[in-house]
């Protein structure tokens, strides 16, 4: 019965992983090119704010630097940051970062977005007093939750705005972090891409720890899981694939949001963002990457940490939206193993959506799970529930950061499925 399983650990697990996985930064990474970067440049006052570490791996420069020659004069960012319920400080340092590291000429505007705060916690005054940049979106109590804010907040977005930039209200922008993340949209504007998070503990806004290279991705119950499969070095600076997304700190273009059609509006308040954008994406003509050289630092956060509630039963019916949405056949199923309670939810009407996948040419999960995540297809025979008495059950404990699995896919077989893939992408461009 579904009420002898345990809860399955949702996001805070994944990113408590990444947490627990980082490595301690005692030094700097060394950067040959912080010559280029500081080269007629007037020396700056100090932050007001402790300076994060440079914790870039080597030869950054030319991973920041506009392929067009333009430097990025074309492209104008607005930044969207939802809140609710957060403490001044992480608001104010959040801020006080993007002011420091970020060059203007990039930006259109610093939105942020208040779901339903009261006055002790809307801060509007204080944060236009910070800059002309910034402006409010108050939505009035109770709020819409943290899906709808931000489609509310792409719909008031400034006219000349063509990327969108999603932040969240405890992070620190590092050292030339927003070039990195253009250079990717000009190469490929259907690209998603994301910083590599680095960490603030939840105890001390001050510090910053570097964080380890991997992938986001989900499990079939659909929460996050924090992986790195293709064996990533902290020292390697290029941009590599990510099978998912964590859903709340990322760069698009505006055009490619709007063609997508983001967000579901049948999803309501939080949980499952992360698995729209993933599958619209790389379903759907697009890619999601991870930029090593565009560095953010993030509060990761248990949920009895969080400012807000976040009812359980509502991510779970999101998720089972989604599930409905872009799972086909046996892999609903699959789903349904690991989240039994929500085969008697109701979905609602998804006709829509199944529109938007059929218009824009939209792939089956089977091409998902055969060249993007290829963890996903191997566990799909592997799933089980931790901690119970039942036949689907585990046969020992949860695998480390994982909730559906007591064991993970060996290196070895991950890499003969990425040659499987290869040689398929291959065949087919013969």
């Amino acid at each position: 019965m579904a009420s002898s399983r345990p809860r399955a650990a949702g996001r805070s697990a994944a990113r408590g992983a990444a947490w627990l996985g980082a490595v301690l930064l005692a030094f700097a990474w060394p950067s040959p090119s912080a010559g280029q970067e500081a080269a007629g440049k007037r020396q700056r006052p100090p932050p007001p704010f402790p300076p994060p570490p440079d914790v870039r791996p080597p030869g950054c420069y030319e991973e920041s630097v506009d392929p067009e020659g333009r430097n990025y004069s074309d492209m104008k960012v607005s930044i969207i940051i939802p809140y609710r319920n957060e403490k001044w400080e992480h608001i104010k340092g959040s801020l006080e970062s993007i002011l420091y590291y970020t060059p203007r000429k990039y930006l259109s505007e610093i939105m942020f977005v208040s779901d339903g705060n009261g006055p002790d916690t809307i801060y509007i005054n204080e944060l236009q007093g910070m800059s002309k940049l910034v402006t409010v979106f108050a939505l009035p109590p109770p709020g819409v939750g943290l899906i709808e804010a931000k489609m509310r907040a792409v719909g008031a977005v400034a006219v000349r705005t063509n990327v969108l930039m999603f932040l969240e209200p405890h992070i620190r922008v590092n050292r030339v972090w927003l070039q990195p993340l253009l250079r990717r949209l000009r190469v490929d504007p259907k690209t998603l891409a994301m910083p590599q998070l680095d960490l603030i503990p939840p105890t001390d806004f001050g510090k910053y720890y570097s964080g380890t290279p991997g992938q986001w991705r989900f499990e079939w119950n659909l929460n996050l899981a924090f992986t790195n499969p293709m064996g990533i070095e902290p020292s390697s600076n290029k941009a590599y694939p990510s099978a998912g997304t964590s859903g709340g700190i990322f760069a698009i273009r505006k055009d490619w949001w709007d063609t997508l059609g983001f967000y579901d509006y049948g999803m309501i308040g939080w949980g499952g963002d992360h698995v729209e954008a993933t599958f619209k994406v790389w379903r759907c003509g697009g890619r999601i990457e991870v930029v090593p050289c565009s560095r953010i630092g993030h509060m990761f956060r248990e949920a009895e940490q969080r400012p807000y509630a976040v009812p359980v039963e509502r991510v779970v019916q999101n998720y089972n939206r989604m599930a409905a949405t872009w799972f086909e056949g046996e892999y609903l199923e699959a789903f349904y193993k690991v989240k039994p309670e929500a085969r008697a939810m109701q979905v609602g009407n998804i006709s829509e959506q199944l529109q938007l996948k059929e218009r824009l040419h939209c792939k089956d999960m089977a091409w998902y799970l055969d060249h993007v995540d290829h963890e996903l297809k191997w566990e799909k025979d592997h799933i089980c529930i931790p901690g119970c008495n039942e036949p689907e059950c585990c046969e020992g404990e949860a695998a480390y950061g994982r909730s559906t699995l007591d064991r993970v896919m060996p290196d070895h077989e991950y890499r003969a499925a990425v040659a499987r893939s290869k040689g398929a992408r291959e065949h087919e461009e013969l």
